[in-house]
């Protein structure tokens, strides 16, 4: 069994955690929507709103792949 397999099996394993984790980045999300509506362009804290956001989007896509991907792997087992 090839190392790339093992640790599949490995993040696999964790599938129902990993749904826990997308309703944290949905909720937080929900709060970076709320706080959008607060700061403007210019302000200070705006860079880090931006950071945040661009954050919380490229995780919920990935772990959202994820977990399609080991669910689709685990329905063809």
């Amino acid at each position: 069994m090839s190392n790339t397999s093992v640790l599949v099996d490995i993040v696999c394993s964790q599938r129902e955690r990993i749904k826990i984790l997308l309703a944290l980045l949905i909720a937080s999300a929900l709060f970076l929507g709320l706080s959008a509506l607060f700061v403007e362009p210019g302000d200070q804290a705006y860079p880090i709103l931006v950071i945040d956001i661009v954050l919380v989007v490229v995780l919920f896509v990935f772990f959202s792949v994820l977990y399609w991907y080991c669910t689709k792997r685990a329905m063809d087992m």
